[in-house]
Formats: structure tokens, sequence, C-alpha cells
């Protein structure tokens, strides 16, 4: 059965779909999905759907639409106070380390959301309205970065595309 969450983000990234609608839309479904998550009823994990929920950004033309998305280097994420200094060690197979990782980061994240937003003078804290920022992709450009450098130590050898969809399948897939 497919996630309610990535059917929602399909839906709203078929072909055709402008990036400006994509994101006005997205805004809703990223707020219901932290509500969930900060009541521990999400059906997906941090880094699973915000792994697919930039898919779907990539697919409308999203990193256009903003003149293009880099991730936020370690260096300046350093400079707005917030190093990043997740440190899990991902092991081939191992799904509890990606557990491990999808908290660690999460953690990490919410202090890098307030410290990019002060650095920038922008509301990063809201997720109804902080996708429709450059800097709210940037940050989550350098998470995924991170994700799939875990994934490929995880996945020996798998496309990083075959482990999601392993992962997703998994009953496990609320905790990454």
């Amino acid at each position: 059965m497919a996630d309610p969450f990535i059917t929602k983000l399909k839906k709203i990234s078929k072909a055709g779909t402008p990036a400006k609608t994509f994101l006005t839309l997205l805004g809703p479904i990223h707020n219901n999905w932290h509500v969930l998550n900060n009541s521990s009823s999400e059906s997906i994990g941090f880094l699973l759907f915000h792994w697919e929920l930039i898919q779907r950004f990539k697919s409308v033309g999203g990193p256009a639409f903003f003149g293009g998305v880099t991730p936020f280097s370690t260096v300046e994420l350093s400079s707005f106070g917030v190093p990043y200094d997740v440190a899990v060690t991902v092991h081939a197979g191992n799904v509890s380390n990606l557990e491990e990782l999808s908290t660690d980061i999460e953690g990490w994240h919410d202090n890098a959301h307030m410290a990019v937003g002060m650095a920038f003078h922008i509301d990063l804290m809201k997720p109804k309205t902080n996708v429709r920022r450059v800097q709210f992709w940037r940050l989550h450009y350098f998470i995924n970065d991170r994700f799939e450098e875990k994934l490929a130590q995880f996945s020996a050898g798998k496309s990083t595309q075959a482990v999601i969809t392993q992962l997703e399948a998994s009953p496990r897939v609320k905790s990454i």
C-alpha cells in the first residue's frame, strides 16, 4: 500500500505542474506531515519523507523556479552557528543505524531551521510556508546529500531508488 504522503506528493507533482503551484499545494502537506510527526503518528519518517519531497520538487522544475538550488556548505552552516555534527556510522544492511541517523539529523535540522532563518532574517519555522523559501531547499538538499551518502554505505551497491523503495516497504518506514 502506498504511503498517503507520497500519494499526495505524486498528485501535486504530475507532469506539467508549475513549480509555483507545486509549492503552494505542498505547504499544507508538509505542515500535516510535521503535525503528525510531532505526535508520533506519521506514516513515513523524516529522511524518507523529505527525500520524496525533494524528488517531486525537482520533477516540477523547482530548482529553476528559484534560479538554481545548491546545498548549504558545512562552512556556511557553521557560520550560521549550526555546525553539522551528526556522527552516526551506518553499516551495510543495518536499518537501526538509519533510524538513529534519521533521529539525529532531524534534531540537528530543527536547530538548523532556526539558525538559517536568523541568518537570512526570514521565518523558516512554519512548515506550511517555509517550502516557498530557497533557504529551505538549500538546507534540505544538504540533509538529503548526507542521507544519500549514508544510503550508499547501507546499500552495498544498490541504487538509491532501489534502497528507498525497499525501506518504504518495510515496517520501519516510520522511523527513517
